[in-house]
């Protein structure tokens, strides 16, 4: 036993504490860095109207090893699993909740038009006619529903290969690390 060095339980436990503390900071670093990766490609992959589904696109650490990636949009979910036929629909024109939807649809029905003058009849009749076309689309999201537009799911499997790799290499470096420190 010239040369060994025997571990009492003591040192065993102090041993894998080092191994675990220097396991979890190498695995935290890489998921980090992992975790913009996927928010980068989410975001280069999500809807792009306003850029507001893109733009919301991040990512919170609630432990730490976990990370949670994704849009903070509440028509998120509607946009990546779609919208099934007979469901409630669209909120009420006027609300608040609407005005992504109105934003979005009065630059589909009147592009290439110019503005009316504000307070004018041209104006009130853009409104109404933007009204109707709204209803419309609320009638049409209830009876057919709306198809999926997925960016979520897709990012993160075309990327699952290499997480899975640099995972086992910073686990791999951290187990070196806590090896050559021994």
């Amino acid at each position: 036993m010239a040369g060994e060095r025997v571990l009492g339980t003591s040192g065993v436990m102090l041993a894998m504490r080092q191994v675990s503390a220097a396991t979890e900071h190498e695995l935290a670093g890489e998921l980090d860095a992992l975790g913009q990766l996927v928010a980068r490609r989410m975001r280069a992959k999500a809807t792009k109207f306003r850029s507001l589904m893109a733009i919301s696109v991040a990512m919170s650490k609630p432990e730490p090893l976990v990370r949670d990636i994704g849009p903070t949009v509440s028509y998120a979910a509607a946009q990546e699993e779609g919208v099934r036929p007979g469901g409630k629909g669209l909120p009420k024109f006027g609300d608040p909740e609407a005005a992504d939807i109105v934003a979005w649809l009065r630059t589909k029905a009147f592009s290439g038009r110019s503005a009316p003058r504000p307070n004018s009849m041209a104006a009130v009749r853009a409104d109404l006619e933007l009204r109707d076309r709204y209803e419309g689309l609320a009638w049409h999201i209830r009876h057919h529903g709306v198809k999926a537009s997925p960016f979520v799911a897709p990012a993160l499997s075309e990327l699952e290969g290499v997480i899975h790799v640099r995972l086992q290499a910073a686990a791999e470096r951290a187990l070196q690390q806590a090896g050559s420190a021994a």
